[in-house]
């Protein structure tokens, strides 16, 4: 083992890592797979043990190069460091050359690193090794990579194994980002990307228990396009399926982020309202009913009737009771002419 050298001077200076030709591509990947700032999972966790043991060092980490920072999913042996900026990552030198693991024997003697505040200070870096984690487009998002205290070589079995955990990382973020992929499908509505019945009931539960805790309003609007099946008979399907697609746009874009439009039938849409009063819910469903009658609509002008329902919720109570509610003030508001808001207690 070669003798640990004296740690460098406060003073000497270090290179940050000049950025990839194909820096946008590389971090949009990177984004794609909707991991950073994640939970801790144990298959990652598992990889990095391993690296950990396979490379007989104290510190090994998953970490993912974005922008402006280095982001560990997974360590093992650096405390509560979850991050660091970029431009004194090791790793962020180490995905310029994809094909290959970067291994610095000792920072100390290397001009990139000697004044990296990594390697003066905690945590003390002297060796790294790091095994870019290149997804099936070429693109590098981040390493598998171990740190040791002391100055030293990886044997070729180690530099195998690092690799080898790197493409098994990599398959792991495809697979995570697969699953990902197929629990949004199951969820939305094929024709306008809206929510899908399944999903509202899910998060209607969801808001009724958390609104029940702290005691905040919930409302519910239900909404029916009125005389939709005019449109499919005198204009074809496909002209209905673009209504229904545009009226979906004009939900999304006239609702906050917190607020769950949903395609829950036909031409039967729902917005779930967190945090919001039977007086607000007024305002909001005749904000949508007045986007609709001014929407530019290429065939036929397009209406629709509202129920609103509200609720302080209870623990103890049914959640689809608003439903309920909502759906009888529609339909009260159809039988009271169409192309109208209805609240709930001013059915009777």
């Amino acid at each position: 083992m070669v003798p640990r050298m004296q740690t460098a001077p406060l003073h000497t200076p270090w290179q940050p890592a000049a950025l990839p030709f194909n820096e946008s591509r590389r971090v949009a990947a990177l984004r794609a797979y909707d991991v950073l700032d994640t939970e801790t999972e144990q298959a990652y966790d598992d990889f990095t043990t391993l690296a950990s043991a396979v490379c007989r060092v104290p510190i090994a980490l998953i970490s993912l190069v974005d922008s402006e920072r280095q982001w560990f999913k997974s360590k093992v042996g650096l405390g509560q460091a979850t991050q660091t900026p970029r431009d004194v990552a090791f790793c962020a030198h180490a995905i310029l050359r994809p094909g290959e693991t970067m291994e610095v024997p000792d920072a100390t003697h290397d001009v990139r690193f000697a004044g990296n505040p990594l390697v003066v200070g905690e945590p003390h870096i002297r060796f790294y090794a790091g095994a870019p984690l290149v997804t099936p487009d070429g693109l590098s998002v981040g390493t598998v990579c171990v740190i040791d205290h002391e100055p030293r070589h990886l044997q070729a079995q180690e530099r195998q194994g690092l690799q080898s955990l790197a493409r098994q990382i990599v398959t792991q973020l495809e697979l995570r980002h697969s699953q990902a992929a197929l629990v949004h499908d199951s969820l939305t509505d094929a024709l306008t990307d809206l929510w899908n019945r399944r999903a509202f009931n899910r998060r209607l539960q969801e808001e009724w228990m958390r609104h029940a805790r702290n005691g905040r309003p919930l409302s519910l609007l239900s909404l029916d396009l009125d005389h939709f099946k005019r449109i499919n008979d005198e204009f074809g399907h496909p002209a209905g399926d673009a209504v229904l697609a545009q009226t979906a746009q004009l939900l999304r874009k006239s609702v906050r982020l917190s607020d769950l439009p949903a395609r829950v039938g036909g031409e039967e849409f729902a917005v779930l309202l967190p945090e919001t009063d039977a007086a607000s819910a007024m305002g909001v469903a005749e904000k949508l009913r007045r986007v609709l009658v001014d929407a530019a609509w290429p065939h036929a002008p397009v209406t629709a009737s509202i129920g609103v329902s509200s609720a302080a919720p209870d623990r103890h109570g049914d959640p689809h009771v608003l439903i309920a509610q909502a759906d009888q003030a529609l339909y009260a508001a159809k039988q009271r002419g169409r192309n109208r808001a209805q609240r709930f207690a001013q059915c009777a």
